[in-house]
């Protein structure tokens, strides 16, 4: 109930602090899900489309950011660990750049809360399995209460991640898009770990297993990129989440 009330306290304080860019949230009240893969290969995606990023790290390993240092070294990274610097920086951020990508921590802490509280979209990768979906439902209960005080912001994307030819997968992927959301998400591959042991990402890669992480992880940036164009397409899918439980 606490932070029930600090969620929307601090939403109502953001909710009309800025008039920026595009703030990408990668969040997830769980660990190991694809997080930081997912935004470390959507940084360098934009990027070498000509747009102007930042990237921002709040996980206190700095996992991502260090990665993200080997594989586009051109990019701006900050780190920002609290509440109080999320704050005060990431509005800033979102005026100067078109893109800001906060890769948050695990779980659902003031920091997760606080980027949550001023991002545009918020992106949840989830694992097949059940720990993960109701994982993804927590974070979903906290977005639903900032998006009571900012009109429907942050937009929420689910992302399917670590699918194998399993029934799990197969019923992911099928409450996902039940909720309306799109993508077929992304497989269980090692090239995203080799990706991650080498420093760079999977399109630079040449072996098989990178070329079919290439295409299903561009085609899904892609995907989510063409579903934020569509309004109609903006509605919260907690419910559905909780259902799928």
């Amino acid at each position: 109930m606490l932070a029930c009330k600090l969620t929307i306290k601090l939403a109502s304080k953001l909710s009309s602090v800025w008039d920026g860019n595009m703030i990408l949230a990668l969040a997830n009240s769980k660990g190991g899900v694809g997080k930081s893969t997912i935004a470390v290969h959507l940084a360098a995606w934009l990027f070498e489309q000509g747009r102007r990023l930042v990237f921002v790290d709040s996980d206190v390993q700095g996992s991502s950011s260090g990665w993200l240092a080997e594989a586009a070294p051109d990019i701006k990274t900050i780190r920002l660990l609290t509440a109080d610097d999320i704050i005060a920086q990431l509005p800033n951020l979102a005026v100067e750049y078109d893109y800001v990508i906060a890769d948050g921590p695990a779980g659902l802490s003031e920091v997760t809360r606080a980027i949550l509280c001023l991002a545009d979209v918020a992106i949840f990768p989830c694992g097949p399995s059940v720990l993960d979906l109701k994982a993804v439902v927590g974070a979903l209960e906290v977005t639903k209460q900032i998006q009571a005080v900012r009109k429907g912001l942050p937009r929420e994307i689910i992302v399917p991640n670590k699918l194998q030819h399993y029934t799990l997968s197969k019923e992911l992927v099928k409450h996902v898009h039940a909720m309306g959301m799109p993508g077929n998400g992304l497989g269980l591959r090692q090239a995203y770990a080799d990706a991650a042991g080498q420093g760079t990402v999977v399109w630079r890669m040449n072996t098989q297993s990178a070329k079919d992480a290439t295409a299903e992880i561009q085609f899904l940036f892609q995907e989510l990129f063409d579903y934020e164009s569509t309004p109609s397409n903006h509605v919260s899918g907690t419910t559905a989440a909780r259902r799928a439980t």
